[in-house]
């Protein structure tokens, strides 16, 4: 195993690793496979809320029924270790992805690795098992395409049959066409020819993302999201990423480091590349959310930058490798088995199941096993329960047959459901009767929250439970 192929490995081993590593998080995920159950159960595709008694059958429009179907088949086929390891997958396509653009553009390899590594580092944090998750793999696809477009030019017909999927996933397809705009205008600047090609793919491509059971609708729910004031302004994945906290600062260094890199180069910059950089720096200082395309989109502008030397025909930088000894190979081989080794051990197969949630232990989060449960002892078929929000989409996946206020379908619910829900969560006066003509028969209170639990026993709530996670309140 030489040094060059042992850098090769990691970049993409790595976060494979990391991601075996992780646990998954329900506040998405768990909803997404009630729905994915329930579109292959019916073979067909929900159209109204029938999970929540404050949206209950208000139209729902499912936009991400292909990702929920996904979901749902692996986990019917591999349960949470499928589940597990479908992550790992995605992980390692997105990141080999960028691997093999950093190559094509003719970084040696372990400058491609560790520009590969430094964006995963960035984009953890959105490497969640959800319909995004799913997003970022064609975006890391799309980023492919383009960057290879004109060494394989007729590959860039690929393209509309990626957006074609994607705007069945998951509703960052729009950034498909927005990558071939760029695209097209590095072209003009570079001169190539036949530079229109790349618009046609663009506009092909944005036509194709109409083939979804909601044709050209889909477009007006990618940028309804984005722009809903209920939204955008209640989910704090949604709001514009601040200085504030460890993942903004980390995302504002990351764009600082680029701009920093771009300024030690002492040459000019074209400005293709510069508003490829600043398109996707302002989509993740827009939103929090938004983060996650960033590291992407960066890899694939920086990496041909920063070549200085000249590029052979298969894309590689052309210098010498170092020699490897035979006790360096040796010692790659030891690092790669133990990565390997390691890989293998994490899968949750080999953990003892919790019986609460059903699921190995370590592996969920959002999913509190004590107040699952007592509430399948207590609650029946067609009850009411007030819930934390990042609960409800674990509570409608293990008690289907109960009705919950607030789920992750954020987009879903009225402004003035956020409202009353926020008064009741908040004491505000009349928080009573919100509960009272939602007909509540259960309220869910997460941790240790002495002024709502006191509030609901001084009206007469019973305490039916209570643990170190949270507790649960029958009706007075």
């Amino acid at each position: 195993m030489t040094l060059t192929r042992l850098w090769v490995f990691l970049a993409i081993a790595l976060p494979v690793l990391a991601a075996m590593l992780a646990s998954l998080s329900t506040v998405d995920l768990a909803y997404q496979l009630r729905a994915g159950s329930e579109i292959l159960d019916a073979r067909a595709l929900p159209t109204t809320d029938t999970w929540t008694f404050t949206a209950f059958g208000l139209p729902w429009t499912d936009q991400q029924w292909g990702a929920q179907v996904i979901l749902e088949a692996v986990y019917r086929l591999g349960g949470w270790t499928g589940l597990v390891v479908l992550r790992a997958a995605l992980v390692g396509l997105i990141f080999g992805c960028l691997l093999v653009i950093g190559l094509r553009r003719g970084l040696g390899p372990r400058r491609a690795a560790w520009l590969t590594m430094a964006a995963f580092l960035v984009a953890a944090p959105a490497l969640a098992l959800r319909p995004q998750l799913l997003g970022m793999a064609c975006f890391a696809i799309v980023l492919l395409l383009v960057a290879t477009r004109r060494e394989r030019p007729t590959r860039l017909w690929l393209m509309p049959v990626v957006v074609a999927v994607w705007a069945n996933l998951h509703g960052s397809f729009f950034l498909g066409p927005l990558v071939l705009g760029l695209a097209w205008l590095e072209d003009l600047h570079d001169h190539v020819a036949r530079p229109h090609r790349t618009l046609l793919v663009a506009l092909v491509s944005a036509a194709a993302a109409c083939l979804t059971p909601f044709g050209p609708m889909v477009w007006a729910y990618a940028v309804g999201l984005s722009t809903n004031p209920s939204v955008t302004g209640r989910i704090t994945e949604w709001q514009a990423t601040t200085l504030r906290d460890a993942t903004g600062l980390f995302y504002f260094g990351s764009v600082a480091a680029v701009v920093v890199l771009i300024a030690r180069l002492g040459r000019r910059t074209p400005w293709p590349t510069l508003l490829w950089l600043g398109t996707f720096a302002f989509i993740g200082a827009y939103a929090i959310r938004g983060e996650a395309w960033w590291p992407l989109a960066a890899v694939a502008a920086v990496a041909g930058v920063l070549v200085t030397g000249p590029v052979a025909a298969d894309g590689e930088t052309a210098r010498p490798d170092p020699a490897d000894t035979s006790l360096i190979r040796r010692l790659n081989l030891v690092v790669v088995g133990f990565v390997v080794l390691a890989t293998v051990a994490l899968l949750p197969l080999w953990r003892p199941v919790e019986p609460a949630t059903g699921a190995p232990v370590g592996v969920l989060t959002d999913a509190p096993p004590g107040i699952t449960a007592a509430l399948r002892d207590v609650v029946e078929p067609g009850d009411h329960v007030f819930n934390p929000q990042p609960w409800g989409s674990w509570f409608e996946f293990v008690l289907p047959e109960t009705l919950v206020a607030i789920d992750s379908r954020i987009e879903l619910f009225p402004a003035s459901v956020w409202d009353d829900y926020a008064k009741v969560a908040a004491g505000v006066d009349g928080w009573q009767a919100i509960l009272e003509r939602w007909d509540t028969d259960f309220v869910v209170v997460a941790g240790p929250d002495p002024d709502f639990t006191t509030r609901l026993a001084a009206a007469g709530w019973h305490q039916v439970v209570a643990g170190e996670t949270g507790s649960i309140w029958g009706r007075p």
